[in-house]
């Protein structure tokens, strides 16, 4: 059934990004959609009361994704280190607690970074997947093959839990290459509009990938592809422009009933002592949603912004699904134990 929650307006930003993310002076901030922090007519976003405690998990200040096998078993990603850890989740208390790390990188030796940005979980293929950000070092701006892997980690149908046995990589980083759009981003720092993932979702038996840069003329870009054609080393990808307005980088992507959940952030990271400050802006300050529905007409549709972020909105757990609603729980990069928040949307 199509969701009725979803309003039939798009709002489009016309402003170009190509190399520091900043918008154009005089025209809604350069943003493309409105500077206000309420949301369109007739929405609502609001912070549920019920408090949510993640408890046990290794770099609890760098959590960057999350996604659930069912009501009682999950997976969450750190962006920093080589592992992921599983979470036993009881809903009605709110809370998630860590299981043992499994390696994100088996036939990777050395000390270095998987860069885990974002999970997605596939039933038909019983297993999640984990996607590295594809980007080079936002300190140093070095390339790293442990930055570009696709991983997949079975699951045991039976108890819904991870399995160490039988990870394998795979890497779509020499498909964003050789992409017309996407190929001459590869490679650039965060800090000047460089490519890079933030967010993984499946659905439809497809994996979208929400990519945090480039923005390109008020563009951010999201990567679908099929498990199998990624796995067996040459990807069969499409890529799909939605125009969030300039400044704006796909942080995370959930699969709904009727379409996708976007958040979005600043496309560009913040300066560093290699990447001076007159290329990169300020910290995230301003987190947004968005509705896509690639079928719909509009197909992407502006919610509203988030509200009392805990810090860099990053990951996102959708809890419910309903035909009024949707409860998602978000998790952020920079909060100890990811300073966990459940959103309602909601048709005021």
């Amino acid at each position: 059934m199509k969701s009725p929650f979803f309003p039939a307006a798009i709002f489009a930003g016309a402003c170009i990004c190509l190399t520091s993310c900043e918008p154009k002076p005089g025209e809604n901030g350069g943003s493309g959609v409105p500077a206000a922090a309420a949301p369109p007519s007739g929405w609502k976003i609001s912070v549920l009361p019920a408090a949510w405690r993640l408890t046990g998990f290794q770099e609890d200040k760098d959590l960057s994704g999350i996604a659930a096998w069912d009501a009682g078993h999950c997976l969450i990603c750190t962006d920093e280190g080589r592992t992921i850890q599983p979470g036993t989740m009881d809903r009605n208390a709110g809370t998630i607690t860590a299981g043992a790390p499994i390696s994100l990188l088996p036939a990777l030796g050395g000390k270095k970074e998987a860069d885990a940005e974002g999970v997605a979980v596939s039933k038909q293929d019983s297993c999640y997947y984990v996607t590295g950000s594809h980007g080079v070092g936002k300190k140093k701006g070095d390339f790293q093959d442990s930055r570009c892997q696709v991983t997949r980690i079975p699951v045991d149908r039976a108890t819904g839990e991870p399995m160490a046995e039988g990870v394998k990589n795979a890497s779509l980083i020499g498909w964003v290459r050789s992409n017309s759009v996407l190929g001459k981003y590869a490679g650039q720092p965060l800090q000047t509009n460089g490519f890079n993932i933030e967010g993984l979702t499946m659905k439809g038996g497809k994996l979208w990938f929400g990519v945090r840069g480039p923005n390109e003329n008020g563009d951010a870009f999201v990567i679908e592809t099929d498990p199998q054609s990624l796995f067996s080393g040459n990807p069969e990808a499409a890529l799909h422009r939605l125009k969030v307005g300039a400044t704006q980088g796909i942080r995370e992507i959930a699969a709904l009933n009727n379409g996708f959940l976007i958040l979005t952030g600043n496309a560009c990271a913040e300066a560093s002592k290699e990447i001076p400050k007159s290329l990169a802006p300020p910290h995230d300050q301003t987190f947004r949603f968005f509705f896509w529905n690639p079928a719909g007409n509009p197909s992407l549709t502006f919610v509203g912004d988030l509200p009392s972020p805990s810090a860099k909105a990053e990951g996102m757990l959708v809890l419910e699904d309903a035909a009024g609603h949707i409860d998602v729980l978000v998790i952020f990069d920079g909060a100890s134990g990811g300073g966990p928040k459940v959103y309602r949307l909601s048709k005021s």
